[in-house]
């Protein structure tokens, strides 16, 4: 990330700090598990990698005044949603770890000792991240027309999102996974709301149609969703942040264990040839990606970017292969 991109993405993440700051100022009442909720929203989405915010900035690109400002307003929200989904997601997929630590469904159930106590802090967390994410746009100063178109591509992205979220689950009650309907809803639930709407909020920040923005965040969304399904068959912790093999002891249905019979988990060279498969899906959705931003009409520093991003998500797929 040159220093420049690095330097809007703090201040985005300065604006939800600052926005965290004062509604845990307000709360209402002290209470310990209140306490868990704001601090878990603060831990999951003010930490990680920053890719949404960052995508907002890049697509965004060389802007100033108000338009810096829509911009930096629009990196905070989608960073917002983005833990919010995290805390959600991390419940249903029955993970207790995330980035090495605990889970915020983990840390409360295992310091108070009780499991539905953890699940239901968890998604209310979650409840009041999506919440926040509403509030750091509607709170700010960005022009009310363009709070209002970008709300629009939030909210759509938002339900997309839900709805690859249920047919995710509606794998686990299959005999066998259907792979057009792993696909459809690893895309739902990646593609839009982290590739397609920080790219569409990056360009009406900057006053250009976000629309030509929505494929290339496809099939990045795409394609990374490929490296993040290898991970979770083949990472390590140490490089994930989560439960080695995870997506296989869970039994998750992925672009990796939909390819999967029987011990084929350990079995290296089988292993090895599935991967390559996957790799090789994610790559193909990486060519079409560059085919798009070529032939969009960008300012070179962000076809650049756009293309530093696509090598990175290209380097992810290669990591175990």
């Amino acid at each position: 990330m040159s220093d420049r991109i690095a330097t809007r993405v703090a201040a985005s993440l300065a604006v939800l700090n600052d926005y965290l700051t004062s509604l845990r100022g307000a709360a209402p009442a002290s209470s310990d598990l209140l306490e868990h909720a704001y601090q878990g929203l603060s831990t999951f989405s003010l930490g990680g990698k920053h890719l949404r915010a960052r995508l907002v900035h890049i697509s965004a690109g060389d802007v100033q005044g108000d338009q810096l400002q829509a911009a930096t307003v629009f990196g905070a929200c989608v960073d917002m949603m983005h833990g919010a989904f995290l805390i959600h997601d991390d419940i249903i997929d029955r993970d207790d770890t995330r980035r090495g630590a605990p889970t915020v469904h983990a840390a409360v159930r295992d310091e108070f000792g009780n499991e539905h106590l953890g699940t239901s802090i968890a998604i209310t967390t979650g409840d009041l991240g999506l919440n926040t994410a509403i509030g750091v746009l509607l709170d700010s100063p960005v022009d009310d027309t363009l709070v209002r178109q970008a709300m629009k591509i939030l909210n759509a992205a938002a339900g997309q999102t839900i709805i690859g979220e249920i047919l995710d689950i509606a794998h686990s009650v299959a005999d066998q996974p259907d792979p057009d309907l792993v696909r459809l809803s690893n895309h739902l639930k990646t593609s839009d709301y982290s590739f397609s709407a920080p790219l569409k909020l990056g360009a009406l920040a900057a006053g250009r149609d976000p629309a030509p923005m929505g494929p290339i965040g496809r099939e990045l969304g795409r394609a990374y969703q490929a490296a993040d399904d290898i991970a979770g068959t083949v990472g390590q912790s140490a490089d994930t942040g989560k439960l080695a093999g995870g997506d296989v002891l869970h039994g998750r249905a992925t672009l990796m264990t939909m390819r999967m019979d029987n011990g084929a988990e350990e079995d290296p060279m089988r292993l090895a040839e599935i991967t390559a498969d996957v790799v090789n899906e994610g790559q193909a959705h990486l060519e079409v990606a560059r085919e798009l931003i070529d032939k969009a009409l960008l300012e070179p520093g962000i076809r650049d970017d756009l293309l530093t991003v696509t090598s990175t998500i290209e380097g992810m797929l290669r990591t175990y292969a």
